[in-house]
C-alpha cells in the first residue's frame, strides 16, 4: 500500500499523514509500516534548528496511525470507530533526523469488547527508536440528526444521533434531544428544553412552553424529559415557575392525546396519563400510577405511586399509594387491588396494604388516628412504608377522604 492507499483508509491528509507506505497487513492483527524522515517535511520548517529532530509526538503519531490502519483495514465494525485512549510505558531510545527511515511494528496483543490493546516499536537502521503500548476504545459511528427539509432547528439545539424532526417542526434555541428521539410532524419544542433518549413526540405537541402562571416574568426555567415516554397527539407540556426551577417528566411514561402538564410538576416513571388529563401546577405524580381520561389534577395535589383513579374524576386532594378513587370530587373506593395484583405482590404484601386501607378508609377513625394504629401493626413490607411515609409527609390539600359508610357498603 503506498502513501495514497493509506489515504483511502485513514482519515489524515498531508502534513498530518506520516505513514508513506504499508509492507504488511494483517487485518486485526499487526502491520508493519514506513516512514521516511525529510528535512522537507513541513515539522521541519521554521524550527530555527541546526540539526532537526523529530518530535516525539509525532513519533508515536506514526504507532497510531498503524494501530488505526490495522482497526480500519476490518470493514466489519457494526458501526462503531476506533478512537486512541492512552499511550501506555512509552520509551524513546534515540533522535530522529532528516534522512532516516522509520520501520513502524504494530501488533495487537489483547482485544475485549470495546477496548484493544496493541503493543508497538518504531526502529530505524535495526535500532528501536521508540517502544511502547497502546489503548484504543470503539465507540459508536454517530449519525447526523435525519431533518426534514421544512422542519426548523435553531443553531444551538444539540441533537444526538439518530435524531428524526418531522416536518413544519420546531426546534428552539438552547433544546437538548437525546440519541434516537422520533419527533413527529408540528411538533414545537421551545427554549430551554431537554429531552432524554428515544423518546416519541407525536403531531402537534408543545412542550416547553412559557407556564400559564401570572407569577412568570420571563425567567430562565426548565423541561427534563427522561427515556422512551410516548407523548401523544397535541400534549402540552410547561417549563417551570421561578428561576432555574423545573418541570421533571420521567421516563417510560404514557401521555395520551391532549394530556397538559403544568407548570413544577413532577411526574416519576411508568405513569400513564389517559386522554384529556389536565395536570394544575406543582402537582406530584409517583411511579406507576394512572390517571383515566378527562381527569383534572388540581394544583399542589400528590398522586402516590401505584394508584388508579377513574375517568372524569376531579382530584382536589392527595391520593395515598396503591389506592383506587373516583369521583367529582374524587374519594377513595377501594385499594387498587388489581393493579397489585398484576404488579406481583406477594400474599403479605397485599394483606398489610388491605389492613392500612380498612383503617384508613373503613374505620370512624381519622387519618391521623389510622396512621397510629397502622405504624402499631405489622409494617414489614416497602409497600407499607411507602404509604406510611406518604400519609406523613406535609400537605397542602390534604388526604382524599373516605366514602360514606352507605357508599362504602355498596362498593
Amino acid at each position: 500500500m503506498t502513501a495514497t492507499d493509506v489515504q483511502d483508509v485513514l482519515s489524515q491528509r498531508t502534513p498530518h499523514l506520516l505513514l508513506d507506505r504499508i509492507l504488511e497487513l494483517v487485518p486485526n492483527e499487526r502491520i508493519i509500516a514506513i516512514k521516511s524522515v525529510s528535512s522537507n517535511d513541513p515539522f521541519f520548517q521554521d524550527d530555527g534548528m541546526s540539526s532537526p529532530v523529530m518530535s516525539g509526538a509525532l513519533i508515536l503519531e506514526t504507532m497510531t496511525q498503524a494501530a488505526t490502519t490495522i482497526l480500519l483495514s476490518n470493514k466489519d465494525l457494526s458501526g462503531q470507530r476506533p478512537t486512541f485512549s492512552q499511550a501506555q510505558k512509552i520509551e524513546f531510545h534515540r533522535d530522529v533526523n532528516p534522512g532516516d527511515q522509520l520501520r513502524i511494528e504494530v501488533e495487537v496483543t489483547k482485544r475485549k469488547e470495546e477496548t484493544i490493546t496493541f503493543e508497538g516499536k518504531v526502529l530505524c537502521n535495526d535500532a528501536i527508536v521508540c517502544e511502547g503500548g497502546l489503548l484504543f476504545t470503539l465507540t459508536q459511528q454517530p449519525t447526523k440528526a435525519q431533518i426534514h427539509p421544512t422542519a426548523s432547528v435553531h443553531p444551538t439545539a444539540i441533537l444526538g444521533k439518530d435524531v428524526i424532526v418531522g416536518p413544519y417542526s420546531i426546534i428552539g434555541e438552547n433544546v437538548q434531544i437525546g440519541d434516537k428521539t422520533r419527533i413527529e410532524a408540528h411538533v414545537y419544542i421551545e427554549k430551554w428544553t431537554k429531552i432524554g433518549e428515544e423518546n416519541h413526540i407525536h403531531f402537534g405537541s408543545v412542550i416547553g412552553s412559557g407556564p400559564q402562571d401570572m407569577k412568570y416574568q420571563g425567567e430562565k426555567s426548565w423541561v427534563v424529559i427522561g427515556d422512551r415516554n410516548q407523548i401523544r397527539e397535541y400534549v402540552t407540556i410547561n417549563r417551570a415557575t421561578g428561576k432555574n426551577e423545573v418541570t421533571q417528566i420521567g421516563s417510560d411514561n404514557m401521555f395520551l392525546t391532549n394530556v397538559h402538564i403544568g407548570h413544577n410538576c413532577v411526574v416519576g416513571n411508568s405513569t400513564t396519563l389517559a386522554n384529556m388529563v389536565h395536570v394544575g401546577g406543582h402537582v406530584v405524580i409517583d411511579d406507576k400510577a394512572i390517571i383515566g381520561g378527562l381527569t383534572g389534577v388540581h394544583q399542589f395535589v400528590r398522586v402516590g405511586r401505584g394508584s388508579m383513579s377513574g375517568g372524569y374524576s376531579r382530584l382536589i386532594q392527595d391520593v395515598p399509594p396503591f389506592m383506587l378513587c373516583d369521583g367529582n370530587p374524587a374519594y377513595v373506593r377501594n385499594l387498587n387491588v388489581v393493579g397489585l395484583r398484576r404488579a406481583g405482590l406477594s400474599a403479605t404484601e397485599l394483606k398489610e396494604l388491605k389492613n392500612a386501607y380498612k383503617l384508613l378508609y373503613r374505620s370512624s377513625m381519622n387519618i391521623k388516628q389510622a396512621l397510629e394504629e397502622i405504624e402499631t401493626g405489622a409494617c414489614e413490607t416497602d409497600q407499607i412504608k411507602l404509604l406510611i411515609e406518604f400519609l406523613k409527609e406535609g400537605s397542602s390539600r390534604g388526604i382524599s377522604k373516605k366514602t360514606s359508610i352507605e357508599e362504602s357498603e355498596t362498593d
